[in-house]
């Protein structure tokens, strides 16, 4: 039974949602390549291959008829939302320790507590998802009685390994190599990266090569090492993108997991606001309607039931308090030869 008496499932909502917002500004997100798209629906539509190089208008003459022009192509993709969730049980227990006057407030920070880790392990599944599609350009779910798996038909030419590896400090090219990269995108799409995304482990490689300490040198000599905005520098006078650090890692089961493969570096387009989903063509995380976001008790608004819902529920025998979690959503890449993924390291 949904148990109002101490916090509505709207304010626990916002409460999760607003957890989940500090967690992710804090432990990184792929949602800036993949942002939130929230649809009234448990199926997200779309175009896979849209952009790219488009034909250009023709000019004509004086009182001729105007050229016949068509819409961008690519294969129309209807894609099912999964549900995720999470609960979490408020022991008898824990209730009988919070007696007294205060005991409403003490309860309801509990309560608040377990919405917000609850709110994050959501947050964590759907990280997985989003670094799943960028490095494998593919989807692929089989859980709990759900099984979905297809592909983002990325190009196996933006899948590379670079010919020296960065580890080999003294011969890697890296600058080549994101040289190279940018090249390829630009012929494949039209559109240079926005953004190098890698691991500290891949950057601290990068700082070490010559070729980057070497373009670094300044009239006092070659440094051993240099700084990760060194390397910004050396990027930018290349007319390349800045790079961007992640390191996010995930609890999946038992096992610490790392979202991205720490050896690789993703060639993106550039960051955008994790809700701005029309500022890139990359993707996007649709978030659907979940059946408790729609219960008159919720209290949610239309605008407001899309992503994830939270509420207390109480039980009697024995008597405890469950807070609950619910969300549909999948990360997608709609254009997927806009990433490019390189294996820079063993």
């Amino acid at each position: 039974m949904l148990w109002t008496d101490i916090v509505t499932p709207a304010e626990l909502t916002g409460y999760a949602r607003a957890a989940v917002e500090d967690y992710e500004a804090k432990k990184g997100s792929l949602a800036r390549w993949l942002p939130n798209r929230f649809v009234a629906d448990i199926v997200a539509r779309f175009i896979i291959g849209q952009s790219g190089l488009l034909p250009a208008a023709e000019y004509r003459g004086y009182d001729a008829e105007t050229p016949t022009g068509g819409l961008p192509g690519g294969e129309r993709v209807t894609v099912e939302l999964p549900p995720l969730g999470q609960k979490i049980r408020v022991s008898e227990y824990d209730q009988l320790r919070r007696r007294g006057k205060d005991a409403p407030e003490a309860v309801k920070n509990i309560i608040e507590r377990a919405a917000a880790v609850n709110a994050r392990a959501i947050s964590d599944r759907l990280e997985v998802a989003r670094g799943q599609a960028l490095e494998t350009g593919a989807l692929s779910i089989d859980e709990n009685g759900f099984r979905q798996t297809g592909s983002w038909s990325r190009n196996p030419s933006h899948t590379v390994t670079v010919g020296t590896l960065w580890s080999d400090a003294a011969n890697a090219k890296p600058l080549d190599d994101m040289l190279a990269w940018k090249e390829l995108a630009i012929a494949d799409t039209g559109e240079a990266p926005g953004a190098f995304l890698m691991s500290t482990k891949a950057s601290i490689a990068l700082t070490r090569t010559a070729e980057m300490r070497s373009l670094s040198a300044t009239l006092a000599g070659t440094p051993s090492r240099v700084t990760l905005d060194s390397v910004q520098a050396v990027l930018a006078a290349h007319s390349l993108p800045p790079i961007h650090l992640y390191d996010r890692q995930i609890k999946v089961g038992a096992v610490q997991k790392k979202v991205l493969t720490d050896s690789k570096v993703f060639a993106l387009p550039a960051p955008v606001d994790p809700d701005d989903w029309e500022g890139t063509d990359l993707g996007a995380t649709f978030l659907g309607l979940t059946l408790e976001s729609e219960e008159a008790d919720y209290g949610l608004s239309a605008e407001e039931q899309p992503g994830i819902v939270v509420g207390a529920w109480k039980t009697r025998d024995p008597i405890a308090v469950w807070t609950h979690s619910a969300a549909i959503g999948l990360p997608v890449l709609a254009n997927s030869d806009l990433s490019i993924v390189a294996s820079v390291l063993a």
